[in-house]
């Protein structure tokens, strides 16, 4: 009877790494998020590397800095100045209370 419960378990273990490498547990990709590009605000200069922005409804996974590389691939931009740059276009707001299905303005560097 040990014998079966264990030659049981060991497939039922086989079977879950099997799923988890084939499948995941977690969903591998998710929708694309809604982008759009509206107009420089009238309170920001041209000029500065903020003014260009696109809002983004942010996706479970989804961070300041992963958004940011999507659009533009690797930024060469220091996260300090991104994150200063998200807190302006946000009314202050951190990084870290972004929240899922809310819709941000995220900094886009050319």
């Amino acid at each position: 009877m040990k014998r079966l419960l264990l030659f049981i378990s060991f497939c039922f273990t086989l079977f879950i790494i099997y799923f988890d490498l084939t499948t995941g547990t977690l969903p591998a990709s998710h929708p694309p998020a809604s982008t759009s590009e509206p107009a420089v605000p009238a309170s920001q200069p041209a000029s500065a590397p903020s003014a260009a922005y696109k809002e983004i409804t942010m996706q479970p996974g989804d961070t300041l800095l992963s958004i940011v590389e999507k659009e533009k691939g690797k930024s060469n931009h220091p996260i300090e100045t991104i994150i200063s740059d998200f807190q302006s276009l946000n009314e202050g707001l951190k990084p870290e209370n972004m929240q899922i299905g809310k819709t941000y303005k995220i900094p886009v560097y050319k």
